[in-house]
């Protein structure tokens, strides 16, 4: 099985889980104005696979804050994480993603976390074949953007970036070169990454480890000739150095 292949399983397995919950007959929402009835009415007006994605874009925004409950949630989840590897989204993606934290997905039965997780997993590896991202998921700016959402879901990192280890791709190399391109300065005197939605979250220490790796910048350095000329490319050596003296500070710590 490959990557896509993977990826389309762990959608289906999404859609076999959380069928479990049933099309909710109506959803409470914020009465303040900020809703409109009919963007309701038409989240339940077809079957689940047949709702457009972009009609479930204020939804997601706005899920289990300030319209509907948990179970709501989990009935849309599957068609809203199918959308967003197929269709642009109007929001940024870690705001989806950051939703199950909201709705406590790590205490869910282990089925339903199985599958999110095994999701996860696969969006994860399928992004790092893909090269450039967004001409095939075009909801994703770069691999930062995947790497941030499965970081706003709460879950650990670590598997996640082993699997970066792991994918020895010409396309993973790619987006290593990019990341540290747009990021690497972000890591300067001590600092984790906290642009975009990185400063909510625990997880930048983790990251800041991985790419300060002895292993991590001989890939960066063995990679450095996919550097592209996309109007970025000048912020690649000083980020590159950046990392180089930042590591050779922590492994004096250590």
């Amino acid at each position: 099985m490959d990557n896509h292949e993977e990826l389309r399983s762990a959608i289906c397995e999404l859609y076999a889980v959380f069928g479990e919950y049933p099309r909710p007959s109506k959803i409470k929402y914020c009465v303040c104005g900020c809703t409109k009835p009919e963007e309701i009415s038409a989240l339940l007006a077809a079957p689940l696979p047949d709702l457009p994605f972009d009609s479930l874009a204020n939804y997601s925004f706005k899920a289990m804050t300030t319209q509907g409950s948990v179970n709501d949630f989990k009935y849309f989840l599957p068609r809203l994480l199918e959308g967003i590897t197929q269709e642009t989204y109007r929001y940024n993606p870690e705001i989806l993603f950051g939703k199950l934290p909201c709705g406590k997905w790590l205490t869910w039965d282990d089925k339903e976390i199985a599958a999110v997780r095994g999701y996860l997993i696969a969006l994860w590896r399928s992004g790092l074949c893909l090269y450039p991202l967004q001409v095939h998921f075009p909801a994703f700016f770069e691999i930062g953007s995947i790497l941030g959402s499965l970081a706003n879901t709460g879950d650990r990192l670590d598997p996640y970036l082993l699997i970066w280890d792991e994918t020895t791709s010409l396309e993973a190399d790619q987006h290593l070169i990019q990341f540290v391109t747009l990021y690497g300065s972000e890591f300067s005197n001590g600092k984790a990454l906290s642009s975009g939605y990185w400063e909510t979250i625990e997880q930048p220490d983790v990251l800041r480890r991985w790419i300060l790796k002895p292993e991590t910048l001989e890939r960066i350095k063995r990679s450095k000739h996919l550097l592209l000329k996309d109007g970025y490319e000048h912020l690649f050596g000083p980020a590159l150095e950046i990392l180089h003296a930042e590591s050779s500070v922590l492994n004096q710590r250590s």
